[in-house]
């Protein structure tokens, strides 16, 4: 009789679905972006030692700007507002973060006002295990 070598084996397990969540907020794109700032522990070569992730509620599609200064969170929010309100010919209702300082400058807070961008809070994100 012939051994199965590990792999094999575990490649040939079964496994049920994943189950469907039904907890979306959104029906229709961009009604509400998950934001958060994420640190890495390794410098990239291009000195960045953050990032800030865009998730639209209703799609799960993931945008990533990678940051050397958590402060760049604001100029990237705008570039990625201008670039899927263009994409998708609607616009962004509700952005939900953190309560990270990153998202709270006067300037952000003023700037989502006058859009009529609602914001909601999460106590906190689940980070990355390090």
């Amino acid at each position: 009789m012939s051994e199965v070598c590990e792999a094999c084996q575990l490649g040939k397990q079964a496994r049920h679905p994943f189950p469907v969540q039904t907890t979306h907020v959104s029906s229709k794109p961009l009604e509400m972006i998950h934001s958060d700032v994420w640190t890495t522990k390794t410098e990239s070569i291009g000195g960045c030692k953050y990032y800030v992730s865009f998730i639209d509620d209703h799609t799960r599609k993931v945008w990533v700007y990678f940051m050397k200064h958590k402060g760049e969170v604001f100029q990237h929010f705008l570039n990625f507002k201008t670039m899927v309100e263009k994409e998708k010919g609607v616009s962004i209702k509700c952005l939900r973060s953190d309560e990270g300082g990153e998202y709270f400058s006067n300037e952000f807070s003023e700037y989502l006002k006058e859009h009529g961008i609602q914001r909601k809070y999460v106590r906190h994100f689940c980070t990355p295990s390090t």
